[in-house]
């Protein structure tokens, strides 16, 4: 009895630690992406950033942020 509730309480354990690498790994993702396009938004004219709605003033209010911030 004391085997099989150690073993149930292991299969938590890794599920959890799994769920927290995959969590992890989404995030770094998603802070990848952010890098990723605020580096192209950087590279866009005028006209471009209008076509998308953005302003140059947006642009760069987009740019500062740090990777980490939506």
């Amino acid at each position: 009895m004391a085997t099989l509730l150690h073993s149930a309480q292991a299969d938590r354990g890794s599920l959890s630690l799994a769920h927290l690498f995959e969590t992890g790994f989404s995030m770094v993702g998603l802070w990848r992406q952010r890098v990723v396009t605020r580096r192209e938004l950087s590279r866009l004219d005028e006209r471009m950033l209008q076509d998308i709605g953005f302003s140059r003033t947006d642009a760069d209010e987009e740019m500062s942020k740090p990777f980490w911030r939506e």
